[in-house]
């Protein structure tokens, strides 16, 4: 009874319930749960850097659609008969008309810098998954050597039994 003990508790063993999948290191070097950990929070802080480049970005957009309304509403004044109105309104869409070239310019900029970091959070994240499959082909692989070494271990005992050990009471 005491292998098939021994067996039933390799297979209903269940993972601590720590933060931390692997033991803290003494020498300074990170341990898996601490590397996926970090990894996480790197993610996490490029998607917060391509969020925040696309709400600039979006604000340009808004920006420029309302600069481009005032311009629509002064060409009927820069049309118009008056011929001061119409001059003072030709200037002010000429001025219009360069800051919407700016923010156009700063808009597309930000635009590329987007494109940029999705493409590099595609790759981290990439990295990411590749990272934490290796993470968890390595407790597999740890798992399934304490099994075989408990197996062994009670095959072992089956084989050769020894005396009982002693209670203390």
């Amino acid at each position: 009874m005491a292998v098939f003990g021994r067996l039933g508790s390799v297979f209903r063993r269940t993972p601590p319930a720590g933060k931390h999948d692997a033991v803290p290191s003494g020498d300074g070097q990170l341990t898996v749960g601490d590397a996926q950990l970090k990894q996480l929070a790197a993610l996490a802080r490029m998607r917060r850097g391509v969020a925040d480049v696309s709400v600039s970005r979006q604000r340009l957009d808004l920006q420029a659609a309302d600069l481009k309304k005032a311009m629509d509403a002064l060409a009927p004044q820069a049309a118009g008969a008056d011929p001061g109105a119409a001059q003072t309104a030709r200037s002010r869409m000429a001025i219009m008309a360069e800051q919407h070239g700016d923010l156009l310019s700063q808009r597309d900029a930000l635009a590329a810098q987007e494109e940029m970091l999705t493409a590099q959070l595609v790759q981290l994240q990439a990295r990411v998954s590749g990272f934490n499959v290796t993470a968890e082909t390595l407790k597999a692989a740890q798992a399934a050597a304490e099994a075989r070494h408990s197996i062994a271990r009670s095959l072992k005992d089956l084989h050769h039994p020894g005396p009982p050990p002693s209670r203390s009471q």
